[in-house]
């Protein structure tokens, strides 16, 4: 298997129904033999951009406050990459979320 790269949207997990998630760990971390996992958030269907989503195209919505990791090796197939402006804003969201101070 590749590495993932970021901004690419994979099925994880096995079964009659895997996850569809997107990889928003950086390239090079992505890269480190060492290191089995990756950073991901779960894409889902039906969403808003109300809240913590962001639109990725096709129907489908990047949950960016349901930020997860999985190992390398639970990928299955890459189904396709987003482009520069969806991952800009898949970043965008994640700082706005940590961004956030406290009350």
């Amino acid at each position: 298997m590749r590495s993932p790269r970021r901004g690419e949207v994979w099925t994880a997990g096995t079964g009659p129904a895997p996850q569809v998630v997107l990889v928003i760990s950086s390239t090079v971390y992505n890269e480190i033999v060492d290191e089995p996992t990756v950073l991901v958030a779960l894409v889902v269907e039906h969403a808003t951009d109300e809240g913590f989503c962001v639109d990725l195209g096709e129907g489908q919505w990047a949950v960016m406050g349901l930020v997860t990791f999985v190992a390398k090796a639970g990928l299955g197939e890459c189904l396709r990459r987003v482009d520069a402006q969806t991952l800009t804003n898949a970043n965008t969201m994640l700082f706005k979320i940590l961004a956030t101070p406290e009350r």
